[in-house]
């Protein structure tokens, strides 16, 4: 233990890394900061409203950059582009329009790939429910039968 304490003025201080330049960040160790994230980022889960969401997983992903678990912060932000893209689908669209269907479905295709990649299967089922007025009964019920029922199924076994 004698390396990780020093006398200063007499007292035990305990060495950490720190950035030095970051005043705020000199007051949590990496565990705190990591601490910081998942709670941060499991409140932005549990929020009805998606606003709230976006500022507790911002505040999550600034947590985790401040350690070196960068796994962490990709996967706050995967999560953080999940909520963008719920908050973007508040916009109106043209539910008929075949173009803006087509780029929503892109989106959600691509999201809800890295979201099942990074384990965040709550979050698909989210995506999942925010496309669904956009897709087509045909994309719904495969969707639904082939990947949707599978995830809801092992939440349901955890």
């Amino acid at each position: 233990m004698r390396w990780l304490t020093k006398q200063v003025f007499g007292r035990a201080s305990y060495a950490t890394r720190n950035n030095i330049n970051d005043v705020e960040a000199m007051s949590m160790t990496s565990d705190e900061f990591i601490s910081e994230g998942i709670n941060n980022a499991e409140l932005a889960q549990a929020a009805m409203d998606l606003d709230q969401s976006q500022m507790l997983l911002e505040r999550s992903i600034w947590c985790f950059e401040q350690t070196d678990i960068i796994e962490l912060a990709a996967k706050a932000r995967i999560q953080y582009s999940s909520v963008l893209f719920r908050l973007e689908m508040q916009v109106p669209y043209d539910e008929k329009n075949s173009n803006d269907v087509a780029v929503i479905e892109m989106r959600a295709a691509q999201l809800m790939e890295s979201l099942t990649k990074e384990g965040l299967f709550f979050e698909v089922l989210n995506i999942f429910s925010s496309v669904t007025p956009f897709l087509s009964e045909y994309a719904k019920e495969e969707l639904e039968k082939r990947f949707i029922r599978k995830i809801r199924l092992a939440g349901r076994e955890e």
